[in-house]
């Protein structure tokens, strides 16, 4: 640490000397040999320049334009040179052609032959329908009336009667409900009410492998002569059973 310290301040002294000795000139004095007085060399006085009054003086020469539109032109030749060099297509060339691909094969469809749904035959008169495992219906007969003394058809309409037999299979008892198992409507969908004042209708308890028979009475127009008659086990129910009626 002292030696580093001492070594600066001889630095800074040295400097401080060099720099004395030339501001001073003693330097270059001591460089210059003693001189005998009379063999000193005489110097002439350079001679003076004509001074020329601020209006008359030369004019200063012009300034050389530099041109600048070679440089331009020769930018714009770069450009249209480097841009054509990496805008060409590279376009490579296979001698060998490409391998074929093997379709898949598969075998024919089958023809598909249209054929005609079954429409299922009409129920007929006097034949016993099983409808599910609860009832067997037969349709007995159907016949049209004009009433009695105490119920007559509105004008214009007339009583469709269906006789029916309903026999339960169910093994256990059933009742037997013509406004939840019956109904009636014409071709056009149109459905019809019974009369349940005209005639004794087959409604009531039935046991186990028993029957029970009544006439069913519905109010139709006199100008309509064919209807459907339908049979459901229960309300909601999809076991179906239909019979073709005229009158």
């Amino acid at each position: 640490m002292i030696n580093r310290s001492l070594f600066a301040y001889v630095l800074y002294s040295l400097r401080e000397i060099v720099y004395f000795i030339t501001r001073k000139g003693y330097i270059i004095m001591s460089f210059y040999p003693p001189t005998d007085p009379q063999n000193q060399p005489t110097y002439q006085t350079p001679p003076q320049h004509t001074q020329y009054p601020p209006q008359f003086a030369p004019p200063p020469p012009p300034k050389r334009k530099r041109r600048i539109w070679p440089w331009i032109v020769g930018a714009i030749i770069a450009i249209i040179v480097i841009s054509a060099a990496f805008s060409k297509p590279t376009t490579q060339t296979s001698s060998t052609p490409p391998a074929a691909t093997e379709q898949p094969t598969y075998p024919p469809l089958p023809t598909l032959i249209p054929t005609d749904t079954p429409t299922p035959a009409p129920n007929s008169i006097g034949q016993p329908v099983v409808v599910n495992a609860d009832w067997t219906v037969t349709l007995n007969k159907v016949f049209k009336s004009t009433g009695d003394s105490f119920n007559t058809p509105k004008a214009g309409y007339i009583y469709l009667v269906v006789n029916v037999t309903l026999l339960n299979t169910s093994g256990q008892n059933q009742t037997a409900s013509t406004l939840a198992q019956w109904s009636l409507k014409d071709e056009s969908g149109q459905t019809y009410e019974q009369d349940i004042f005209f005639s004794g209708s087959p409604d009531g308890s039935v046991r186990d492998g028993g029957k029970i028979r009544g006439n069913i009475t519905y109010e139709v127009p006199k100008s309509i002569h064919r209807f459907i008659l339908q049979f459901v086990r229960d309300i909601g129910a999809t076991d179906l059973a239909e019979w073709n009626v005229s009158i």
